[in-house]
């Protein structure tokens, strides 16, 4: 009888535990088919579950049954979207004044595929849903005018076609900086020798064209100075085009390679030594009534385009009227010395050799510190504060430094000078070496001094940054972005829905892949627009107004702009645009034609 009766309550408790399970199951059950758990739930949402979207959505909104508490439930709660496995990025959540409504906008076009949204509330209410993108993303490189073929998406292939502008992609530029800034020394030497040894022959060696050994030294200097000049701007040409030696030697190509004011500043130079030929094969002409005016001219303008080196830049005005002055001083006090050394002090001479040099030593210690005082000024003008922590500033001080201790050497040496002329009025051979000795250690000092100069122009100071000169064609907007890696121009003309033209400028860095500009409207129901440019160094690209870059709708547009490199991904770039409704919308944007330009 017990026997029995413990088998029965076995079969009882047996039966209840089956019950139990089957009652657990089916709840579970029944929470995955219905995708929520909690007290709150989805009433509707876009886009909705099992809908195939074709464009790319801009946002997601969930409407809720019960109304939500307050807005940070909406901040503290769990949102995600994700396609394919792969995570789309959303925006902040936001929740409407309905208090039943989030939004959330997509900061990135979801690939094609099986979407999931997932979301969680605090009370611990989650659900999920999914829906199908088939989104085609639009790519507005349209092919080449040679009939490029298309990809198998139905996209075109190749570069932009181009419209307005030739934009072309720059190549790297070659390494020249060493040899030009060598050539960029020995030009104000040899400028200096032309414009000081005209100038101390006007000032204190009228006797000097009558010499056969300063016929042949102007001659020569002239000759030099104009084949360096020659060189530097064969070699900036170079530099700009990117170009071989070879080509760059045409001089017809310098005016469009060189078409900045520096660069214009250049060209002008060159031509400027060029005429000085007519005053160095004849130096007579320096001295003559008839021509002096014309001849003081010529080498007075040529010296003085070394104050203009900057022309172009955001520098004060004064700063060129300080160049000029610096330069004229200059260039008498070291091309008096260079005079001196190879011409006058090479051997015993009569009085007007003494003369010579007596006058010139004395007209040097002012042009010397008329140097040293427009130097230091100029420095001031073009570091101000930041003349410690840029390096102009801190390669000014150490020229500062040198020309202090050149001042002391200078004067020890014009005292021996002049005391060693007043001895008499005749140059002996032993008085000759001993003065040319003496000038020729302050000639070092002062090749040392142009080495600083070519060193200083050669590098930019704060207050001299070049002027940023916007597209030759009109663009309604233009915005520059950049960051410490990223650096990129974007112009979009006209602005309004329909067809518009875009240039995009790359300007760092120096390598990039997958360079991407992605347009995404933030009114609902509208495609993005995703333009792979065609660029892997600086350069622009120019997306054509032939009616194959269109934006469909008006309102705020986020720009998002993405790249990679062999470091890594670029960190993205991201602006807005307005887009306005258009009148007509039938009416193609075109860009005025302009010359090629380099990106």
């Amino acid at each position: 009888m017990a026997i029995t009766q413990n088998k029965q309550s076995a079969k009882f408790s047996a039966l209840a535990g089956l019950i139990g399970l089957a009652m657990i199951l089916g709840f579970f059950g029944t929470t995955a088919n219905a995708s929520v758990s909690g007290s709150n739930q989805l009433s509707s949402s876009n886009p909705a579950p099992n809908q195939v979207v074709s464009v790319p959505p801009t946002q997601l909104q969930l409407v809720f049954r019960d109304a939500l508490a307050n807005p940070d439930v909406v901040t503290n709660m769990g949102l995600s979207l994700a396609c394919n496995g792969t995570l789309v990025g959303l925006g902040v959540p936001q929740l409407g004044t309905d208090f039943k409504t989030v939004s959330a906008a997509l900061t990135q076009i979801p690939p094609s595929g099986l979407c999931t949204v997932s979301w969680a509330l605090p009370d611990r209410s989650i659900g999920s849903f999914s829906f199908t993108s088939a989104v085609a993303i639009q790519t507005t490189i349209p092919g080449a005018t040679d009939g490029g073929t298309g990809n198998a998406d139905g996209t075109s292939s190749g570069t932009p076609t181009i419209i307005g502008e030739t934009v072309e992609q720059q190549k790297s530029a070659p390494r020249v900086g060493g040899i030009l800034g060598l050539l960029r020394i020995f030009e104000y030497l040899l400028m200096s020798a032309l414009f000081g040894g005209l100038a101390l022959i006007v000032t204190a060696w009228p006797e000097g064209p009558n010499y056969g050994v300063t016929l042949r030294y102007m001659r020569l200097a002239w000759i030099a100075c104009s084949f360096t000049m020659f060189l530097v701007l064969a070699l900036t040409t170079m530099r700009a085009e990117s170009q071989g030696f070879i080509a760059s030697l045409n001089p017809f190509g310098w005016f469009g390679a060189l078409n900045t004011g520096s660069g214009a500043i250049l060209i002008l130079r060159f031509v400027l030594i060029l005429a000085c030929g007519w005053v160095a094969i004849n130096p007579e002409r320096i001295n003559d009534p008839a021509s002096q005016l014309i001849a003081g001219g010529i080498i007075i303008s040529m010296i003085a385009t070394l104050g203009l080196s900057r022309l172009g830049q955001d520098v004060a005005v004064f700063s060129y009227v300080l160049g000029i002055v610096h330069a004229i001083a200059m260039a008498y006090w070291i091309g008096g010395l260079l005079l001196l050394s190879r011409v006058v002090l090479i051997g015993p001479g009569t009085s007007d050799l003494v003369s010579a040099v007596r006058a010139f030593s004395q007209h040097a210690i002012i042009a010397f510190g008329v140097t040293v005082f427009t130097g230091v000024l100029q420095i001031y003008l073009l570091d101000g504060s930041s003349i410690f922590t840029s390096g102009h500033g801190r390669i000014g001080v150490l020229k500062v430094i040198f020309v202090s201790v050149m001042i002391f050497i200078t004067l020890v040496l014009k005292t021996f000078i002049l005391g060693r002329l007043d001895d008499g009025d005749k140059l002996t051979g032993r008085m000759a070496w001993r003065l040319r000795r003496a000038v020729s250690v302050e000639l070092v000092f002062a090749l040392i001094a142009l080495m600083f100069t070519s060193w200083l122009v050669a590098t930019t100071p704060p207050k001299a940054k070049a002027e940023v000169r916007a597209p030759a064609a009109m663009y309604s907007f233009r915005e520059e972005l950049k960051n410490e890696r990223f650096h990129v121009v974007i112009s979009l003309t006209p602005g309004v829905t329909g067809t518009n033209a875009m240039r995009i400028e790359l300007i760092q860095p120096k390598r990039i892949n997958n360079f991407a500009v992605k347009l995404i409207p933030q009114a609902i129901g509208f495609s993005g627009i995703q333009i792979n440019v065609p660029l892997s160094r600086p350069g622009a690209a120019i997306v054509a107004g032939d009616g194959s870059f269109i934006l469909n709708a008006p309102g705020i547009w986020n720009i998002e702009i993405s790249g990679t490199t062999t470091t890594g991904d670029l960190t993205p770039l991201a602006t807005t645009l307005a887009v306005t409704q258009a009148v007509d919308q039938t009416t193609v944007t075109t860009l005025p034609t302009v010359t090629t330009i380099g990106g």
